[in-house]
């Protein structure tokens, strides 16, 4: 988001934005800790005082590259979702909830490479517990809140707690998939390529529309003492 006391449109915003995609990149391969102002503005090719002219600090401007690209993910997989089938078997319908959320962010990384570096940099933030965790849920709560009560829907006698891991189950699958991170060329010495995103979509549907159809059949209802227990 722009400061307020910033105009907007003209060569201050593309500076701005050209600041916001190699803080991406940056920030996706080294960490927030890992990539300095100065790497950044090096990278992007304007002075350092650019960054604290258009963010202020640095957490500021992570915060806006953690912030820039939620809104079109979300409404993408929100209009998906809203279309989803509701009748149809249990797995079926399981499948059309697991497609609103995974076909929309698969889309992104084939057809908008600045997207693979976000994805990569919320792969990061979520399995991490730093500060900026809070801002990615600030933005995707309430469509994850949405998604648990699809899940809800299809499985009305699964327990909570069988909803929320689903949920959490499907985020941390995806991002995985989607994290460009270079592991199946390690395993596969070069054979299988982290970038199939389309291959890797697809089998990732397969494999989170079994497991949650699983978890919300068979999860049993654990109390909060026998889970300390």
């Amino acid at each position: 988001m722009a400061r307020a006391d910033k105009p907007a449109g003209g060569v201050g915003d593309r500076v701005r934005e050209k600041i916001l995609d190699h803080a991406e990149e940056l920030f996706a391969e080294r960490g927030f800790f890992g990539a300095s102002v100065r790497d950044i503005t090096e990278k992007a090719g304007v002075r350092l005082a650019a960054v604290n002219y258009h963010f202020g600090t640095k957490e500021e401007l992570f915060r806006d590259v953690v912030l820039r690209r939620a809104a079109v993910l979300n409404a993408a997989r929100v209009e998906r979702l809203e279309g989803a089938a509701r009748a149809g078997t249990k797995e079926a319908r399981t499948r059309a909830i697991a497609e609103a959320f995974v076909v929309p962010a698969v889309e992104l990384a084939l057809t908008d490479a600045p997207f693979r570096n976000y994805f990569a940099l919320i792969a990061q933030v979520s399995n991490s517990r730093l500060w900026a965790l809070s801002l990615v849920a600030e933005q995707f709560n309430a469509v994850a809140l949405s998604f648990i009560a699809a899940f809800g829907r299809v499985f009305p006698r699964a327990s909570k707690r069988a909803l929320y891991y689903s949920y959490q189950f499907l985020v941390s699958s995806t991002l995985s998939a989607l994290s460009d991170n270079l592991r199946l060329e390690s395993l596969t010495k070069g054979e299988l390529s982290s970038r199939d995103f389309a291959n890797l979509g697809e089998h990732l549907l397969t494999f989170v529309t079994a497991g949650i159809v699983a978890t919300c059949h068979a999860a049993p209802r654990v109390s909060p003492k026998q889970a300390r227990s």
